[in-house]
């Protein structure tokens, strides 16, 4: 089972993103932001949806949504705990007990937005991972084609090696749709891997702990880049230089990018 999903993206939504990182970060920066904005394409107009409803239902659901709001005391309580996590993830003597591990990115570069070219995405976190070729045209603005596909169960708690190649087997399949198998182009690869990692280095990132339902063997304490590349190459032979990010991490430093582009433009 697939989906797709094929959007260009205007310059002044990806603009301050498209200038994240240079050269092969570009790739999971650009990814980071197609996945939000083809999220945000392919989301229901709520308003549109309440005025079908049934009013009873919308009642129901008002109260639902109701539970879930917070006080400003409950969020600043959350706050509080966020940042004592992440002072703990810092720390070497609270690291192994801390929920959130604040491990280093190995990020040191921004891109100036005048790159050119196509890259490849590979997003994965839970039963459904998305492929994206996203064409670069070097003026803030980009060309975004994806396609959804399903990790089928008996993959999610299979041998790691069978994940990996389903993974390349449906990247396969995307590229020859795309007429990128033989093009004679060489395509970097970024992969959004949504899992506790310990990143190494930007291409290197061990797997600490599953989530989600998967629970493959053989991944757990070994590279997950390396991984992939090695089922890449066992099926394409034109995508290297793969790099690897946690979701959050995209998230936080596309934010934290678009407040430096507003103090320094």
């Amino acid at each position: 089972m697939s989906l797709d999903f094929v959007q260009t993206i205007p310059s002044d939504q990806i603009s301050s993103l498209l200038r994240k990182v240079s050269y092969g970060l570009v790739t999971t920066c650009v990814l980071g932001a197609a996945v939000y904005i083809g999220y945000r394409v392919a989301a229901p107009d709520k308003y549109s949806i309440k005025q079908h409803r049934h009013p009873e239902l919308n009642d129901q659901i008002e109260k639902v949504v109701a539970s879930l709001k917070i006080t400003d005391e409950q969020l600043q309580h959350i706050m509080r705990t966020l940042e004592e996590e992440m002072s703990a993830g810092l720390s070497p003597a609270t690291h192994k007990q801390a929920s959130v591990k604040m491990f280093p990115s190995y990020v040191r570069h921004i891109s100036k937005g005048t790159e050119v070219g196509q890259v490849l995405a590979l997003d994965l976190g839970g039963t459904n991972f998305r492929i994206l070729l996203i064409k670069l045209r070097g003026n803030s603005k980009i060309d975004l084609t994806s396609k959804i596909f399903v990790v089928p169960q008996s993959v999610m708690i299979g041998d790691g090696r069978h994940l990996f190649r389903h993974l390349v087997e449906c990247l396969s399949d995307f590229m020859k749709r795309e007429t990128l198998l033989h093009s004679g182009i060489t395509y970097p690869l970024g992969f959004t891997f949504s899992f506790p990692c310990k990143q190494e280095s930007l291409s290197s990132a061990r797997l600490t702990s599953w989530t989600k339902g998967f629970s493959c063997a053989g991944v757990v304490n070994e590279d997950v880049v390396k991984l992939l590349q090695d089922a890449i190459d066992e099926k394409v032979r034109n995508v290297n230089h793969s790099f690897v990010f946690n979701d959050f991490y995209l998230l936080f430093k596309s934010q934290l990018y678009m407040i430096k582009l507003k103090i320094y433009d």
